[in-house]
């Protein structure tokens, strides 16, 4: 059977690759040449022999696949063609396969607009049990990132087992997958993740509860005991001297301060604001987590409405004067004033504390020891 005229053909590592449609994206024609401008040496310095020049090839490549990357390929089916094709083609490096796998997760979409999501899938999924971690670490992620497909959390195991995923990035990919995941599955990654107490699939997740989307799986995560549980083990902190203060830090704390009085309200009905000035009024608590909370967007109705010699004016009140305390800190002495120009009945101002030299006559030296003063024998 005769190929149509009408479908272009693109070198890619010296094999034919039939393209169908009239004409040839931009973004096409780029990834067309990625072999032929290397592979002519355009890009190949002096050669010390075949090893240097292969090398070389193989560099050029890897620079035009990721300069592609960065301008974009249309997601269409003459790009999902090229694109498979390089791939199948058996001669990447590995460097290449990084930066093809990359591209092939930009081409799949809900939509599949290309028409191969599933070749694309396939793809992903076996370079992601590529002995290359770096490949396989790759690969995994973006596999994942597709949203949910039968056995995904089998290729973050694979990965995570083979040593190409590090804990952490298997739990965030686990915690990312939640929100994708049909029920059943749902429930079983949430237990996994809270009987890992990891820190940074709680954060990812507390951020899903707090956007009350559903396609974020905030209702299931609302209701869900697990996730109680999981916050309660994963409360953030500042863990460095109280003279510092850490934006990233703060927005953790709002982000789990809010999560938890969400769950809290769900099952008591007790109003969220409640609950988050309950928990920050607790004895011992950090004032950078007062600090970090009431500086937040989401805390500005709370500080509008606040009355005088309220709670809320109180934590003020305590914010102000852990920054007095720290003076060379200026982030925290921006955040107490922010929360306060917030208030339409702020704390009265403390007096920062100022340094009094001591008053009285000047001690004078201590006087010389007696002339017949001598050192007391040491005994062996």
């Amino acid at each position: 059977m005769q190929r149509p005229r009408n479908e272009p053909v693109a070198l890619v590592n010296n094999a034919k690759i039939s393209i169908p449609g009239d004409e040839i994206p931009p973004g096409i024609v780029d990834l067309g040449k990625t072999s032929s401008e290397c592979d002519h040496g355009s890009d190949i310095g002096p050669s010390g022999g075949d090893h240097d020049s292969a090398n070389s090839q193989d560099a050029c490549h890897s620079r035009v696949l990721e300069e592609i990357h960065g301008k974009g390929v249309p997601a269409n089916s003459q790009s999902a063609t090229l694109a498979l094709g390089l791939l199948r083609s058996g001669r990447l490096s590995s460097d290449e396969k990084i930066a093809m796998a990359s591209i092939l997760a930009g081409l799949h979409n809900r939509e599949n607009t290309t028409g191969a999501n599933n070749d694309i899938a396939l793809e992903l999924k076996m370079l992601a049990a590529d002995s290359n971690k770096k490949i396989a670490h790759d690969a995994a992620i973006y596999y994942a990132r597709l949203e949910y497909l039968p056995g995904t959390e089998h290729v973050l195991k694979q990965a995570l087992e083979s040593g190409a995923l590090d804990t952490d990035s298997y739990y965030r990919e686990l915690a990312h997958l939640i929100t994708s995941a049909p029920p059943e599955k749902q429930t079983e990654f949430l237990a996994e993740i809270r009987a890992s107490s990891n820190r940074l699939a709680s954060d990812i997740l507390a951020e899903a509860l707090n956007s009350g989307k559903d396609f974020n799986a905030a209702p299931f995560l609302k209701s869900s005991e697990d996730m109680a549980m999981l916050l309660r083990a994963t409360e953030p902190g500042f863990d460095y001297g109280v003279g510092r203060f850490g934006m990233t830090d703060a927005i953790r704390y709002t982000d789990w301060v809010r999560a938890s009085a969400t769950i809290e309200s769900q099952k008591t009905g007790r109003n969220m604001d409640d609950i988050i000035v309950a928990k920050l009024s607790e004895p011992g608590t950090d004032p950078r987590k007062i600090m970090g909370y009431l500086s937040s967007q989401e805390a500005v109705p709370l500080l509008a409405s606040a009355m005088p010699d309220s709670q809320v004016q109180n934590l003020a009140a305590l914010a102000r004067l852990h920054s007095n305390q720290n003076p060379a800190n200026r982030d925290m002495a921006e955040m107490a004033q922010l929360i306060e120009s917030r208030m339409k009945n702020p704390p009265a101002a403390h007096p920062k504390p100022v340094f009094t030299p001591p008053t009285g006559p000047v001690p004078g030296p201590e006087p010389a020891p007696p002339a017949s003063y001598t050192m007391p024998r040491q005994h062996p």
